[in-house]
Parts: structure tokens; sequence; C-alpha cells
């Protein structure tokens, strides 16, 4: 297990050696952060690499960053030679949930992003923020309050918690929900849905008909899901 120090020169030579897999990042001033850097680089433009955001879900909170490779994103990373983007997984403390203001989670997340964009060769007009469950909720949070960071999103298994998502109006968005959800029903996410494109936000909504609360197994094993990404980029 590697842990990457705050020197600028060691992590640049520690960090090509695990391209293709994930490292722990305990030095950030903003959360701990998984931090995957590809061995794929066809995605590159002037030495910048696409970057996605990936919000964890409930179960994953704590300070074991390994716990983060149960669900999502971190689950399939390690030792794909092919996925074309860097890749930061934050760890939400047990004390808060992503969308929680009992602390400064906007605060936290934007100083983790600053700090990573210092340390690693990411575009930053082509960041995506993605999340599952407690995480799609996120993803609507941080988009709706950090609107100049992302250049597009994708909520899964996701609702709004009583904000208005207009604010986010300039992300494209692809959210994804399943019909049989049982703890957030479908109907939460298309609430939300339906607020975002009255709005006037441009939004897919893809509903699985024969999934349930994990609709996100099949999402993030869906190619078609990174070429979206990579059609937006932040003027």
């Amino acid at each position: 297990m590697l842990f990457l120090s705050c020197n600028s020169e060691d992590s640049v030579t520690q960090k090509d050696n695990q391209k293709g897999f994930q490292v722990e990042i305990r030095d950030s001033e903003g959360y701990n952060f998984l931090f995957f850097l590809p061995q794929n680089e066809s995605e590159s433009i002037n030495g910048k690499l696409p970057a996605i955001l990936f919000l964890h879900g409930i179960g994953e909170r704590g300070n074991d960053l390994q716990i983060l490779k149960r669900e999502g994103l971190p689950k399939i990373l390690d030792g794909d030679k092919n996925f074309p983007f860097i890749v930061i997984s934050p760890q939400c403390p047990l004390s808060t949930e992503w969308y929680y203001t009992n602390e400064d989670n906007i605060r936290s997340i934007n100083i983790m992003l600053d700090d990573a964009i210092k340390r690693f060769p990411i575009d930053t007009t082509r960041i995506y923020i993605t999340g599952l469950s407690m995480g799609g909720i996120g993803t609507w949070y941080f988009a709706i309050n950090s609107p100049n960071r992302f250049a597009a999103m994708a909520p899964v298994a996701f609702r709004g918690d009583g904000w208005s998502p207009c604010p986010a109006i300039g992300i494209p968005a692809w959210g994804f929900h399943g019909a049989l959800d049982n703890v957030i029903p479908l109907s939460s996410a298309q609430n939300i849905v339906d607020a975002f494109s009255a709005c006037g936000g441009n939004i897919t909504f893809t509903i699985y008909n024969d999934a349930s609360h994990d609709c996100w197994t099949r999402t993030y094993n869906n190619s078609q899901l990174y070429s979206w990404f990579l059609n937006y980029k932040k003027q």
C-alpha cells in the first residue's frame, strides 16, 4: 500500500510506478482519497488528462480508503490498462454525509480538488463528477454549489434534498436509476430530473426497469458513460 508524500518530486516518482492502480492519498488538506493514474494516456491534451470525481455511498464512510473498492468505479479500476481518466475517490467521514451542512463539505471537496490539480496532470476543463446513492445525491449537491468545477455529471441511484438544481444548469447530466429501487424511490429521482429540465438543464435519464437500488454495477461497467463524459469541456 502506497502513501504519497507532500513532496511533489517524490509524488511524481512514486505515482509513475503505480499507473493503473489506486493509491492512497492521506496528506491532502481536504478529504483523504484514492487516486488512479491511468496507463492509457490516449485522452491526454497538452500533457493533461481528464479526471473523474467519484463519490461513494453511505456504507463506505470512515477512515479506511480500501473499503471504497467495494462498490462503484473504485471496484473496477485496479489493473485496468485501458481506462483513460484520472479518478479521484474521496472518503466521507462518519460524522457527516456528502450533502450535510453539519460540516463544510463544499470547502473540503474544493480544497482537495485544488490540491490534486496542483500535484497531478489534471485537465481542469475536463473534470467530471459521478456518485452512487449518497454519492448520487452528493453529485447534485456539489454540482449545484460548485457549478464552475465540472464539465458533466452522472448521478446514480439519487434524489435531491429540497434544493433547486437551477445553479447547475450549465453542467450536462446523465442520470441513472432503478425502477424497483426501494431505498430511493424512482419518483424522488424523477422530481429533481424534472426540476432540472424545467430550469433549462440538459439531462438524459436512464431508468433500468429490472434494477433495484444497485443500478451502479451496470452503469459503471458501461463504456458509453465515459465516452459521453468526453463530449464535454468547460469553456
